[in-house]
């Protein structure tokens, strides 16, 4: 292989069968999956406090709830054809390392961009701030979301000998998790300060800016 698309672990040295494994021999194995984790982790928790912060605060216009919704709802169909069509790309090509991390990054520019159209449509950045436009980049967020997804498992499938890819597929799968759980959160104070910004009623924490 490249040397740019090896995994960073060195799988070569593992020799010991899984139930062979002490509980350290087995932790250990897991912190050293952090290479798939940290990806995996990070685009989960850009692309759902999309979702369920940014997201919410952005309609036609956006002082009308329904025209949130409708939004809101487009939003994440074109999220869910965005994942759809790049999950279903995993057969056909396998990101190297350097790329699997390049992805959250740009998710978290995704991010940081939607917010802050979301919260300056009136000034200069309001020419993104179009239905056209808004759905093309949540379409783009499903893209990244998928992408990241699908080729950190299959480079773990590349990377690891056949008897280890089950303990760290399912190991790998916790950065998922803790992703989402961090999005929820990020999510409701995204939610606040935007609707803070556009003076929407209804946000369930406070804004802390």
């Amino acid at each position: 292989d490249n040397p740019s698309e090896r995994s960073p672990l060195d799988t070569t040295n593992y020799d010991t069968k899984i139930e062979n494994m002490s509980v350290s021999e087995r932790f250990f194995f897991v912190l050293r999956l952090w290479p798939y984790i940290v990806p995996l982790f990070t685009v989960y928790a850009a692309e759902y406090a999309l979702q369920s912060g940014t997201w919410t605060a952005i309609g036609f216009p956006v002082d009308d709830i329904h025209s949130r919704d409708r939004f809101y709802e487009f939003s994440n169909w074109m999220y869910q054809a965005g994942v759809f069509l790049s999950r279903s790309s995993g057969t056909l090509w396998t990101a190297p390392i350097w790329i699997l991390w390049l992805m959250p990054g740009l998710q978290c520019v995704n991010l940081i961009m939607f917010t802050k159209v979301a919260a300056s449509h009136n000034s200069a950045a309001s020419w993104l701030y179009t239905p056209g436009s808004l759905y093309i980049g949540a379409f783009y967020s499903g893209l990244l979301g998928g992408a990241c997804y699908i080729n950190a498992y299959t480079r773990i499938c590349k990377d690891f000998p056949l008897q280890y890819q089950e303990i760290a597929l399912s190991s790998t799968s916790v950065g998922e998790s803790l992703g989402i759980f961090m999005a929820d959160i990020l999510g409701l104070f995204i939610q606040s300060c935007l609707y803070q910004a556009n003076g929407l009623d209804g946000a369930l924490v406070q804004c802390p800016i």
